[in-house]
């Protein structure tokens, strides 16, 4: 717990001063986190014997990613890029080397899927100019600040009142108290924060809660899938937290659903 708490301590303002800052500097650590994230994906998988491709993988990931900073937000972005990935990737799944398998080219392919969600981080913090005290950096700020309040408030009220099990078979420690504990949790970040883009408080406070769900979504789909590997952590990037796919996991689903909220929703960007 210690090391965990000092890792937050140092990587928490690192990240935020990170996300603050937005442009390049931001892009870049993003698309290393796609890079980082892929591997550990890729890593899980070997261990139950399926080969995806590293490095079409990360390639893939990392234009994604970059294709979220560099390209015009409004216009045809990510997308090109990852219908481009898809094509490539299912180009070697059928072409495959000697001793791939087509499932390892569809793995291939759902690794940078899922991976590359990262980029709607990046497409989040441009919704306002991508620097400084901007649309995107509150829309992103609400997106954080509600997951990482959710996941806190989830650990402690599992821990002290969780009774029932939410998914033993996929993540045993997880109850149905922690999780009301952490749509309580998200729900008054919500709140708060929702002033700040601006929302009316009770549309913060309503989408704090959706965004707690969906936060646990995005955990129980990783807890699922190092649970069939049989393995602790996606990686050792972080000191008591595991590797970018242990601390990213529940932001994973959050970013894409927060980035469609702000744009559909409430017309950002």
């Amino acid at each position: 717990m210690l090391v965990r708490v000092l890792t937050s301590l140092v990587g928490i303002p690192l990240f935020l001063g990170l996300l603050f800052i937005g442009q390049w500097p931001f892009l870049v650590v993003v698309a290393g986190m796609g890079l980082i994230g892929f591997y550990e994906y890729a890593r899980i998988l070997r261990a139950i014997g399926f080969r995806p491709s590293l490095p079409l993988g990360c390639a893939a990931t990392v234009a994604i990613v970059l294709a979220a900073g560099l390209l015009p937000p409004h216009g045809v972005h990510a997308q090109a890029v990852a219908a481009l990935a898809t094509l490539v990737i299912l180009a070697w799944a059928i072409f495959r080397p000697e001793g791939f398998s087509a499932l390892d080219g569809l793995l291939t392919l759902a690794g940078v899927a899922y991976v590359g969600l990262l980029s709607y981080l990046v497409l989040l913090r441009r919704l306002g100019g991508g620097s400084g005290w901007d649309l995107g950096l509150v829309w992103a700020g609400m997106a954080f600040l509600c997951t990482w309040a959710a996941d806190t408030l989830a650990y402690f009220v599992g821990v002290t009142w969780g009774r029932h099990k939410l998914a033993p078979k996929i993540s045993p420690q997880k109850s149905v108290e922690g999780l009301l504990g952490g749509v309580a949790g998200a729900l008054l970040a919500g709140l708060l924060w929702g002033p700040a883009i601006p929302l009316a408080r009770w549309q913060g406070a309503l989408l704090g809660a959706a965004i707690a769900l969906v936060a646990a979504m995005g955990d129980l789909v990783e807890s699922a899938l190092k649970r069939t590997a049989g393995v602790k952590d996606a990686g050792r990037l972080l000191p008591g937290h595991g590797g970018v796919l242990d601390r990213f996991d529940s932001s994973l689903f959050v970013l894409p659903f927060v980035y469609y909220v702000a744009t559909l929703l409430f017309g950002a960007g």
